[in-house]
């Protein structure tokens, strides 16, 4: 672990802001060049970009205070302190989408076009940023006695689940399907949805493993939020998908109907 990855005088730069800032980076520059394939602009995604950065990280923010309000009540002074993590990613994930289409909106631009466009980079980012909980020692598992252990929590050496190392490599595999999947002929949303299910069944997995606050009995509050993620985006997908099917029959039949008139 290193929380601090250089000190330059004064100046420390942190390893939890400094992958995260990478992790927006990359997200962006992927982004951008996966909308001029598209036709998209580059000032389309460098606004969409710089909006969704803020407003995810403060809903991020909100997200993990409200998760941990009693030590926030004790402390409200620590709750701009960024320097030391303290973010949740449903949190931001609920403020930014919401923001972002409204911006898509604004801008003219279909918000299940832009869905599908950003799907890949936000799987690459997540797991770039979690590179930053792991030298940051935040986020990390239970104790274990397994090959796996290794000493990831900041200030104790006991060995445990490396829940950010899971995470991230799980984060890159979804990368790299979502990258592959990116021209699918389906309706326009269908990878963002996609990303939705796959990314809550990641998470859902390596929060059994990792050192979090319950909500009931053994399920955690990060896979109950991921329960109806999965559920919610499964639902969008079969009533999106009956709805295309039955336009496509639609204009089948009326192309038929054409066609048998002019004969």
């Amino acid at each position: 672990m290193r929380p601090i990855l250089w000190e330059i005088g004064p100046v420390r730069i942190h390893a939890y802001g400094f992958f995260l800032a990478l992790a927006f980076l990359v997200a962006t520059r992927l982004t951008t060049r996966l909308g001029k394939e598209q036709g998209i602009s580059s000032d389309f995604v460098m606004d969409l970009a710089l909006v969704a950065c803020i407003t995810s990280l403060i809903g991020a923010r909100i997200g993990f205070v409200l998760l941990e309000l009693p030590y926030y009540r004790a402390h409200p002074q620590e709750i701009i302190r960024f320097s030391e993590g303290g973010l949740s990613f449903h949190g931001g994930l609920i403020l930014g989408v919401v923001v972002g289409i409204w911006f898509c909106r604004r801008r003219g631009a279909n918000p299940w076009q832009v869905a599908d466009l950003v799907a890949p980079a936000v799987a690459l980012g997540t797991g770039i940023a979690r590179i930053g909980c792991l030298l940051n020692g935040c986020c990390y598992g239970y104790p274990t006695n397994s090959p796996f252990g290794m000493a990831v929590a900041l200030g104790d050496p006991t060995l445990r689940h490396p829940t950010q190392i899971y995470e991230a490599v799980l984060d890159v595999l979804l990368f790299t399907y979502l990258y592959r999947r990116r021209r699918h002929d389906r309706f326009p949303g269908y990878l963002g949805l996609v990303y939705l299910i796959l990314y809550s069944v990641l998470r859902s997995f390596v929060e059994i493993y990792r050192e979090s606050t319950a909500l009931f009995g053994p399920i955690k509050i990060a896979q109950a939020f991921s329960f109806l993620v999965i559920f919610g985006a499964g639902i969008s997908i079969y009533v999106i998908d009956r709805h295309h099917s039955a336009k496509q029959e639609e204009l089948m039949s009326s192309a038929a109907s054409g066609e048998a008139k002019q004969g």
